[in-house]
């Protein structure tokens, strides 16, 4: 494919086979962008989440899957490899792949606090170190990270996760102090209540938890992986080529109140 907004540009997507990193692979590659779908796994985590090489051969985009875990260097330098190999470098790094464990401090296991933090800030880091060689070669630099909403106010029960996201969003800015000189934009994105096969079991078991995310939400409805990949889209096209360390919320107001 060669036209859309992306059309010539190389992206690779971690955590890029269900819910939010799904919908922006499958959004770039309609956009024109060659996408390396890199992930633990490659089917989706729900069965009735349609595959992410579904979406992108129905837009006949170029693509290459990679097995990659973000808090593995040798996965991540071999996935960084295939795009230059298959598509001749790289132009877009999003940083989507992370988990969600709910526990108050005093009930956090050291052990689950770390599993979150190497998931969702250090293999960010990671994965945007050994990218941003790459970056700096390309007159399209850009890194995407995915922050949350509890990356930038508290969050009930989610102690080690909202130190992941807060890490995320201040490092996002960081990075785009230092990179800005390259030409490197680099942004967030910090969701609100997303419908992903992440939240699913809690949306459908826990109907206090549910009552108070809806109370929460000014939006008469829950955000969609679409809806992110929306505002992935215009991060990564040259509409937004002024804006760095900026951290977008896509939260249906939830961060206005």
């Amino acid at each position: 494919m060669s036209e859309g907004r992306l059309a010539g540009r190389v992206a690779l997507v971690t955590g890029a086979s269900s819910g939010i990193g799904n919908a922006i692979a499958a959004r770039f590659g309609a956009e024109g962008a060659s996408v390396v779908v890199a992930d633990v796994r490659r089917e989706p985590k729900l069965e009735d989440e349609q595959s992410v090489f579904d979406h992108l051969e129905a837009v006949d985009a170029d693509y290459e899957f990679v097995e990659m875990d973000v808090t593995d260097e040798a996965d991540i330098i071999a996935a960084l490899e295939t795009a230059q190999a298959e598509f001749g470098g790289l132009d877009i790094l999003v940083n989507n792949a992370g988990i969600y464990f709910q526990n108050q401090a005093h009930e956090t296991p050291v052990d689950e606090y770390d599993t979150i933090m190497d998931v969702n800030l250090r293999g960010l880091f990671l994965t945007s170190k050994h990218a941003i060689p790459a970056l700096k070669e390309s007159p399209h630099g850009t890194i995407i990270n995915l922050s949350s909403i509890y990356g930038l106010v508290g969050g009930e029960n989610s102690a080690a996760y909202c130190a992941s996201k807060g890490g995320v969003s201040n490092l996002t800015r960081q990075l785009a102090l230092d990179y800005a000189a390259d030409e490197i934009n680099v942004n967030a994105l910090a969701p609100g209540i997303i419908e992903t096969a992440q939240n699913a079991e809690w949306r459908e078991t826990d109907p206090d938890l549910l009552a108070d995310w809806q109370a929460s939400t000014p939006w008469p409805r829950f955000g969609l992986p679409e809806d992110v990949a929306n505002a992935a889209l215009f991060l990564a096209s040259d509409e937004s080529e002024f804006i760095t360390g900026h951290v977008l919320r896509v939260d249906g107001g939830w961060t206005a109140r």
